[in-house]
Order: structure tokens, then C-alpha cells, then sequence
């Protein structure tokens, strides 16, 4: 057996393997539902290394590098949006995971060929690749519809889930307090209540914020107020900001695990600083976490 072929084909398949798995977990971030399926696609990735061990067959570092390098340059691709995530990212992220299995199960089909190989584990495997596919193509095909149904959307989403060590009520009764910004949001400089009495589903806030060294003034309401989360919504000519809060207990008790979105629409000329906005917009996310933990306390 000529094993520098060999170790050719297997250290491409590693390669190939690196870059699924990455997808994968990425994947997985965005549908929790599919993490099972990431954790079986990297302990394939194990069981290809030990198969070439097996044939004697040294991995290459420098080809997992380059699957590495390959699932992050895939992220540039065209989704019909210029920043961040579209319905169309799902789709298209789901089928270049499927060509991968596919691919996967193609290798371990071409070893069965060869002598001297574990007949009852590449069986194994081939099966599991092909369960594997079934799971990639029954998400694909329920979220295409959605994908191309979906209103055309612009502007720029910034997400954070972390973790705090305070009960959900306590978050949900600290944050339903917008003039509260002022502490926990980096990019406030004031917030002050428009109206009076209890704050529920209606009630507004003038905010001031420094935005790329000026300040930007928009009137925020609370539209939404559950156990579940919180919405504030600000307005100016220039543009809308929409803050959504999901709050759900944490994995200890007394904690609670939050997840941040940001979006934010620009209006008629702004649209042509959403690039730079993005950036900007990122790095007041990341703050904006350090100062929730911070406020609501540190899981240890």
C-alpha cells in the first residue's frame, strides 16, 4: 500500500474534518437544538485521527490550520446582507455542512475498500454519518421557507449571552428602569422618565448618548414587559434603536443567563456609516456585559 498517498488523502480529510467541526459548533450557537450533532461531528473528527494512526499515517498541523482558516474565510461570503447575520445564513451555512458530511461518508466508504481495516467501526461510522445527514437536511429544509419569506431587513445587531448572579426577577425588575442606562449602558450619558407613575408597557425615556464623539438624543418606550424579557424602543430622525432582553434562570440557582440584542435602523443618508457603526457598536456590546456582570454581579 503506497501510504504517502495514503497519508495525502487522510491529512485532506483531516483538513476537511477541522473546518466541519467549526461549522459546526458555530452552527450550533445559533440553533442550540443541533449541538449534538456538533459534538458527534467532532468526535469524528477524533475517530479519523485514531483510523490514521491505525494505517501509521501522521497528522499534518498545518492542513487542520488550514481547514481552520478555511470555515472563518467561509464566513465572508455573500448573505444578502452587508453586516451580520440573514435568514439566508442558516441555509447556506446548513448546506455547505451537509456537501462536508457528505464528503465524510465518501471517505469512510473508500476505506472499507482497503486490507486490513475495522470493518464494524468504518460501518459504524458510515452510519452515523448518514444519521448525521438526515439531521442536517430535516433543519435545512424547514428553515429555507423562512429564509426566502423573510422582510427585506437593514442596520446593525450586535447579540451577548452571558450569565449574572441575580435571580430573574431581580434582573427583570433592575433593567424595566431605563433611567437605570445610566449605569450599566457605556454609551449613556443620561436617561431620564418622560411620564410618572409605575413603569410598565408605555412608559418613555429621553436618552442622551455619545456616539462616535457626539451625542445622540432619542425618546426610548418599554413595548414589551414579561418574565421572559424586556424591549425598549428609541427613536430619532436618524434613527431606531431596539433593544430585546431575554432573561431565563441560569444553571445555578439565584442565577440568570441574558441575552443581549441590539439592532439598530438608520434612516435615508446614516445608512452609508453602518460599517463603521458596526465596529463601534461591538465594542459598546462587549462593555455593555462588563458593566451587567459588574451591576448584577459575577457567576464564580
Amino acid at each position: 500500500m503506497n501510504t504517502e498517498l495514503l497519508g495525502i488523502y487522510l491529512n485532506d480529510h483531516l483538513a476537511g474534518a477541522m473546518a466541519g467541526t467549526e461549522l459546526a459548533r458555530r452552527i450550533s450557537r445559533t440553533h442550540p437544538e443541533l449541538r449534538v450533532l456538533a459534538d458527534d461531528i467532532e468526535a469524528d473528527r477524533k475517530e479519523l485521527l485514531d483510523v490514521m494512526r491505525s494505517f501509521g499515517v501522521e497528522p499534518r498541523p498545518h492542513k487542520a490550520a488550514i481547514g481552520w482558516l478555511t470555515e472563518k474565510a467561509g464566513r465572508l461570503k455573500f448573505n444578502g446582507r452587508v453586516l451580520g447575520r440573514s435568514p439566508l445564513s442558516d441555509v447556506l451555512e446548513l448546506e455547505t455542512l451537509r456537501i462536508g458530511i457528505e464528503g465524510k461518508a465518501a471517505m469512510w466508504r473508500t476505506l472499507q475498500t482497503l486490507p486490513g481495516v475495522d470493518a464494524e467501526r468504518l460501518d459504524r461510522l458510515l452510519r452515523r454519518a448518514e444519521g448525521q445527514a438526515g439531521v442536517v437536511d430535516q433543519h435545512r429544509l424547514r428553515l429555507a421557507p423562512q429564509a426566502f419569506n423573510a422582510p427585506p431587513i437593514s442596520g446593525v445587531d450586535v447579540e451577548r449571552t452571558f450569565t449574572v448572579a441575580s435571580s430573574p426577577e431581580g434582573v427583570v425588575e433592575y433593567l424595566r428602569d431605563f433611567a437605570r442606562a445610566e449605569q450599566w449602558d457605556p454609551g449613556t450619558v443620561s436617561c431620564t422618565r418622560l411620564d410618572e407613575g409605575p413603569v410598565k408597557v408605555g412608559a418613555r425615556w429621553h436618552n442622551v448618548s455619545a456616539f462616535f464623539g457626539r451625542k445622540a438624543e432619542l425618546v426610548y418606550e418599554l413595548t414589551r414587559d414579561d418574565p421572559d424579557g424586556l424591549r425598549f424602543v428609541g427613536r430619532n430622525d436618524t434613527a431606531t434603536s431596539t433593544d430585546d432582553i431575554s432573561i431565563t434562570p441560569g444553571s445555578a440557582p439565584g442565577t440568570t443567563r441574558i441575552s443581549y440584542h441590539a439592532h439598530v435602523e438608520f434612516n435615508g443618508l446614516a445608512k452609508l456609516g453602518a460599517p463603521v457603526a458596526k465596529l463601534a457598536l461591538e465594542k459598546l456590546g462587549n462593555d455593555t456585559e462588563k458593566n451587567l456582570i459588574r451591576v448584577l454581579g459575577s457567576v464564580r
